[in-house]
This record gives C-alpha cells, structure tokens and sequence, in this order.
C-alpha cells in the first residue's frame, strides 16, 4: 500500500524529481525555440550560421531543424542550403492576431504609467471623425482630468486624435478628416488643415502630441500613438491633467514618458 501512495501522482504531470529524459526534452525544446527565434532574424541562413548564431553544435542544430522542418515550423531550400522560418509557424503566430485586445494588454502598462505621472491616462481608439475612450486609470489629485469610458473626442483637437493622425500615411490622414471645415471648440482649436498639418508635422518629429486647450479650457494632453504589425496606429495612450498641472516646463518630461509607454504598449501589441 506504502508503494503505491508513493508512485501515484496526477495524470499528465511529471514526477518531483523529473529525471534525465525529462530535462532532456525541455533541454531540446529550448534550444528549439533559440534557433527560431535566430531564423526569425533573418530572410535565411546556412546550417553552420545558425549553430554559430546559436552557440550549438551543428549536428544538434541539424537534428532539432530537421525536426522543426517536419512540423512545417521552418523551411529549407536545397539549392542554397539556407533555413527559415516556415508557414506553419505563420499559422501558430497568427492565433495571437484572433485573440489580442490592446485594452486587455494595455491594463498594466496605463495603470504603472498613471502612477508614475499622478495624473489620469487614457487609451483611446480612433472611430470616424472621433476618438473613443477604452480604458482609464485617474490620477488621485483633488482636482483631476476626467472622461467617460466610452466618450468620444474630436480627432482634429484631441491629444490621442492628432498622435494617430501623424502616424497615419497621408492618404489615410485625407481620408479621416474628409474635406469640411474643422469643427471650433476652444480658442486653441486648429480649424483649417494648414494649421493641422504643420501640427502634425511636429508631431511626428518629436514623437507625441500636445493638445494645448484645444477642446476643454483648462485642460492640457499629451499622448503617442500605438501601432499594429503594419506601423499603423490603432490607437493612442494620452495622459491629461490641468493646465495648473500640466506647465509648458512639465509638457516635454510628460510627453517623453507617454512616448515611451506607447513604445512599450506597440511592442506588447504587435511586437515592433
């Protein structure tokens, strides 16, 4: 009875102690992953690059590529000897496309970058001629930026609307603001496209935008755009505050942060 209480264990999970097989397997299949990750990195590379690359033995190389070939996840041409990354790894990596939520991603990353400013950070996507609010996390200040999940903004005078309108191509930008005369709200407001444009244009040199009163008085935003697998944005983080908050001499500092976290979200979201 003793043995047999001994020898149990759940179904399906190795025993405490593993073994030499066991490490083995995960050995393998690390070195597997390495030398995906290395093809990743390039259009194609011979066996003897890939070892070197991978700082492992060539025959090891050749076994677990040859495996990795069968399963479809790299390819191999026999005229020039090179290895690559394979269709079936295209088709593994894509399920990640069906599945993503750049919310869901971004929860963490607005949520740290709030903290750090103790002001109010949004994530917005863009819809027509607004930008709609996804997620939030407010700052605890007495005195705070606040918008309704789900509210929308003008595109044209919004922090996040002018981050994903410089990062648009030009054709793309024409198509979002259609050809009508730009909406007032604030004396700040920029109600031709000339005006815009020259915006736009400093926003993409400096990386992040800068809605100084452009559509609530009192309110400043910077914000940077996220971007998909293509460089396209689909979206932007922003963090608001008001002006008493948010001097021309804090702009710079805020704006470089939002800049990074946007880096950081793109990365997470699309792995640029």
């Amino acid at each position: 009875m003793q043995d047999a209480v001994t020898t149990t264990r759940r179904r399906g999970r190795p025993s405490a102690s593993g073994g030499a097989e066991g490490g083995g397997e995960v050995q393998s299949l690390d070195r597997a992953i390495a030398l995906l990750e290395v093809l990743a990195l390039s259009d194609g590379m011979t066996l003897s690059e890939v070892a070197r690359r991978a700082e492992l033995p060539t025959s090891t190389v050749h076994r677990l590529l040859t495996t990795l070939e069968r399963r479809g996840l790299v390819g191999h041409e026999a005229e020039t000897g090179h290895w690559m990354v394979g269709l079936g790894l295209f088709r593994i990596g894509s399920a990640y496309l069906r599945i993503r939520k750049l919310p869901e991603i971004a929860r963490a990353l607005i949520r740290e970058l709030s903290h750090g400013v103790n002001e109010t950070v949004n994530l917005s996507l863009i819809d027509g001629p607004h930008l709609i609010c996804v997620a939030q996390v407010e700052s605890h200040a007495a005195v705070r930026a606040f918008f309704r999940i789900g509210g929308d903004l003008p595109i044209h005078a919004s922090g996040g609307g002018k981050a994903i309108l410089a990062a648009m191509s030009v054709e793309a930008r024409r198509a979002w603001l259609g050809d009508d005369q730009l909406k007032r709200f604030t004396e700040h407001t920029h109600v031709s496209r000339r005006a815009l444009q020259v915006d736009l244009a400093s926003i993409s040199e400096r990386g992040f935008s800068i809605d100084d009163e452009e559509h609530t008085p009192g309110m400043r935003c910077v914000a940077a755009a996220v971007l998909d697998e293509w460089r396209e944005p689909v979206g932007a983080l922003s963090i608001s505050a008001p002006v008493v908050r948010m001097p021309p001499e804090r702009i710079a500092d805020l704006g470089i942060r939002v800049r990074e976290a946007a880096q950081r979200l793109t990365t997470r979201y699309s792995g640029l």
